[in-house]
């Protein structure tokens, strides 16, 4: 009976993680299609939005609002918020990056490239929070950087969707590390006991702040004035379906299953995104390329599901 009621808890959970790699992925195409007529800069402003609406709401429904009061006996501490306002800091300068990448280099070259993200949060964790790196992890890490050499490669003999493709290899790299860092800073603000929608209201709060503010510095705050009203409804639509859908798709899988399965399927994500992208922009695909995507998702498997288990358990 127990092995049972198991195993339909683990179908309920598998839609909902298919649900947030299905939302990763598909927001990733409307970044594309945005940033093609608009300005890239205004990507993060947008997208954040949602994810900032969604943390409102959160801490309004599970009453966490006082964290952040230094008399509340629940005040996770100075420390713990300001892990998540860098970590919002930090993940915005590299989602800037990511709307530049993925303009010159597609949905194909920049998704895989930015997935090398769990590299880096490992060797950061492993540095700063003293986490232990399994033996099955570094060999996801030698697959991820085998898989991205042939994407490389896959795409020198191809049809690259801009002359200047190869610019997204850096700019997805530089991502990725904002995102790594972005990762560690979050965890350890959450093992000071802050409530998961204390740390999604800090984090892009601090986001749509930092956008707004990149764009008055650069002068570029006209860019929305500008932008065409299909490409506005691609950013926000993207924030939605990253920032609102994927997320409660993601903490529900996690409240179903296994968290190690949950990675499994998070692993998913650039192979998904890559096919979108392939099949409905008609981005260049050759074998080489898929080959490579395939081995970088299984990397990323055994970068993610072979974790400490006090981490998995968090």
């Amino acid at each position: 009976m127990g092995t049972t009621s198991s195993t339909v808890v683990r179908r309920r959970g598998e839609p909902w993680a298919l649900g947030f790699v299905m939302g990763y992925a598909s927001a990733n195409i409307f970044d594309r299609l945005a940033v093609v007529h608009a300005d890239p800069l205004i990507g993060p402003v947008l997208r954040g939005l949602p994810s900032l609406l969604l943390g409102i709401m959160l801490v309004w429904k599970h009453h966490t609002l006082d964290q952040l009061r230094p008399s509340s006996p629940r005040y996770i501490g100075r420390r713990a918020i300001l892990a998540f306002v860098a970590a919002g800091v930090i993940s915005t300068s590299g989602l800037f990056l990511y709307y530049f990448a993925i303009r010159v280099g597609g949905v194909t070259i920049t998704i895989p490239v930015q997935e090398t993200y769990v590299i880096w949060g490992t060797l950061i964790a492993w540095v700063f929070l003293r986490e232990r790196i399994h033996r099955y992890a570094l060999l996801g890490v030698v697959l991820i950087f085998a898989g991205l050499v042939g994407l490389s490669l896959g795409q020198w003999r191809g049809h690259p969707i801009s002359p200047l493709w190869y610019w997204a290899i850096p700019l997805g790299l530089s991502t990725a590390l904002t995102y790594g860092i972005s990762g560690v800073l979050w965890r350890d603000g959450q093992l000071r006991g802050a409530h998961q929608s204390t740390a999604i209201f800090l984090q892009f709060a601090t986001s749509v702040a930092v956008s707004l503010v990149g764009l008055l510095i650069t002068g570029r705050t006209v860019a929305l004035q500008m932008a065409t009203g299909q490409a506005l409804a691609a950013l926000v639509v993207s924030g939605v379906l990253s920032g609102v859908l994927a997320i409660y798709c993601m903490f529900t899988a996690l409240r179903l299953m296994a968290v190690a399965r949950v990675y499994a399927f998070s692993s998913l994500t650039p192979l998904v995104a890559t096919l979108f992208a392939h099949f409905f922009l008609h981005e260049f695909l050759n074998l080489l390329m898929l080959a490579s995507i395939v081995l970088v998702s299984i990397g990323v498997i055994l970068t993610q599901v072979f974790r400490p288990k006090d981490e998995r358990q968090a």
